[in-house]
């Protein structure tokens, strides 16, 4: 990896990649062959099962009736409301990654950034925790050129974004509705910031610092080795592909903190609009239901869901968010709603994405295969940036 200077006057340039066609061990480390036939059937049959199972229990135990003419009565101006915002929420998770992106490569196309964001939501939803996304993600990128350690620093300096807004979220949310749901709320919403906290710390020193977390983290990763062999293998190879890419990672950090300063504010933005726009997309798939409901209680409900979604174990949060939205939603939506509502909901915000992700995936693989180009892991690779869209 060749760098170039620190400073200058069109900081997109300064910053050389490794080109696509160059062989280095982080190809045949990180991009290792882990995605395949088998392995995404397994995963999208885990979060079908997970998600028609959830749906299942609640529709039988809220007594849904009606759910044909819940669907015949949407009302249609909502639902076109829906329909835009959410191709919105598509081309503005896109582009979040994309105006970053574009000042480490300017070689880099929206329809790259676009592809990759599908991807990372696609393969996010078939993984535990969501893991697979970030590496999707760095794959479809990779493909066109950049740099793994680029790809990482854009997911990791916009997850810290993200971590501000839900931290944000999570304290509005306790003013607003701990009078609604009691202590036990408080809990959740105490220890999603904790949580969040401490995420945003460990990242905030990662961006800062990229060159001693990188040596921090070997100390540790010697010492959970000696100490547990077996995991202590996998952090090892872990820490080996972080190390790998420290250069380009430090190069993107000091560009952004010292020459794009106006980044920051501008990731800020973005995320903030990113989420608030999927909370609107929930607050109006209640109305055009036909229920009348207060806008702030609505989003307050819809920060808390995502802290709890997004640390679900289960691909995509499958099974656990249909359940979680029925139960913070039955403040709002009547009982014999929440089961449409939990659908529709999850269809706007993931189903679909997840559809149009699950294209991209296959045509990537199906592409790489005949270049004979490996494709990425999911499986071994858990990087917490990769999960921020």
């Amino acid at each position: 990896m060749n760098s170039g200077e620190d400073s200058g006057s069109n900081p997109s340039q300064k910053i050389d990649m490794i080109p696509a066609s160059e062989p280095t061990e982080l190809d045949t480390e990180y991009l290792a062959s882990r995605i395949n036939g088998r392995k995404i059937r397994k995963g999208l049959f885990i979060f079908i099962f997970l998600t028609i199972a959830a749906l299942t229990i609640l529709f039988i135990r809220t007594h849904s009736e009606g759910v044909i003419d819940a669907f015949r009565n949407y009302d249609t101006e909502f639902l076109f409301l829906t329909v835009i915002l959410l191709i919105f929420d598509i081309l503005l998770g896109a582009f979040r990654n994309h105006i970053f992106m574009k000042k480490l490569d300017p070689r880099v196309e929206f329809m790259t950034s676009l592809r990759a964001n599908l991807a990372n939501t696609f393969a996010g939803a078939i993984t535990p925790s969501q893991g697979g996304g970030g590496p999707a993600q760095f794959y479809v990128y990779h493909r066109k050129g950049v740099s793994i350690g680029q790809s990482i620093f854009v997911a990791a300096f916009n997850y810290l974004s993200t971590l501000i807004v839900f931290i944000s979220g999570a304290v509005l949310a306790l003013f607003l509705l701990a009078g609604t749901y009691g202590s036990s709320l408080t809990g959740i919403i105490l220890l999603c910031f904790v949580i969040f906290f401490i995420e945003f710390v460990l990242l905030a020193f990662a961006l800062a610092r990229p060159e001693l977390f990188a040596m921090l983290l070997g100390k540790f990763t010697d010492w959970f080795s000696d100490s547990f062999s077996r995991m202590g293998s996998r952090l090892r190879k872990i820490t080996n592909r972080v190390t790998l890419e420290v250069d380009s990672f430090k190069d993107s950090s000091k560009l952004f903190f010292g020459s794009c300063k106006m980044m920051i504010p501008l990731s800020l933005a973005l995320t903030l609009i990113l989420y608030l726009n999927k909370y609107v997309i929930a607050y109006l798939v209640v109305r055009g239901l036909g229920i009348s409901c207060d806008f702030m209680t609505v989003i307050s409900i819809q920060a808390i869901l995502m802290c709890i979604i997004y640390f679900s174990p289960s691909p995509g949060g499958s099974g656990i968010a249909e359940l979680s939205i029925a139960a913070l939603m039955s403040a709002v939506v009547p009982k014999s709603m929440l089961g449409v509502y939990s659908l529709l909901q999850r269809l706007f915000l993931l189903y679909v994405p997840v559809i149009l992700g699950s294209i991209v995936i296959f045509y990537e693989l199906r592409v790489s295969s005949r270049q004979e180009y490996s494709p990425i892991s999911t499986d071994n690779v858990q990087i917490s940036a990769g999960k921020a869209q």
